[in-house]
């Protein structure tokens, strides 16, 4: 199928540059992919995040270990159950996420630079509208809806 092979390629490509904009900031793909889980949780529970990331909670704990070591991420008891931590990422884990994706935003408008401003917009609506479609799909086959989608603000 076209759309599947586009979307693999498109995929694919997205992997490398995302690893490729992390490490210009001093991160690793997944660190990145946990910054941006928390700014769209806001703040939440390390078994939360564990369970969203589909990793042990171990795996998680020495990533936001390390987040938290370097400034990107706060942990504060959970007044609900003093067991338990929230996370929510610091200034500085906010501000590298930022940059993190106006690099990503910055090198997708120049590969469309030729593109006339109503084909982006086209494009954009078009996969909106895969997005929310495969969202449905998503939630039928796990029977849990995924997380929200990261704020406009951050670029």
């Amino acid at each position: 199928m076209q759309v599947l092979d586009q979307l693999s390629l498109i995929n694919r490509r997205s992997r490398t540059f995302v690893t490729v904009v992390a490490q210009t900031f001093g991160l690793q793909p997944t660190q990145v992919q946990l910054l941006v889980s928390i700014y769209r949780a806001g703040e939440c529970r390390l078994a939360s995040l564990a369970e969203q990331q589909l990793v042990d909670p171990s795996v998680i704990s020495r990533q936001i270990g390390t987040l938290e070591r370097d400034g990107l991420l706060a942990r504060r008891p959970d007044p609900q159950d003093a067991r338990a931590a929230l996370i929510s990422l610091t200034d500085e884990g906010r501000a590298r996420l930022g940059q993190v994706r106006a690099l990503h935003a910055e090198r997708i408008a120049e590969a469309m630079q030729d593109w006339p401003l109503d084909r982006v917009s086209r494009l954009a609506d078009d996969l909106e509208l895969l997005a929310d479609a495969t969202e449905r799909v998503d939630t039928q086959l796990t029977g849990s809806a995924p997380a929200p989608q990261a704020s406009k603000e951050l670029v």
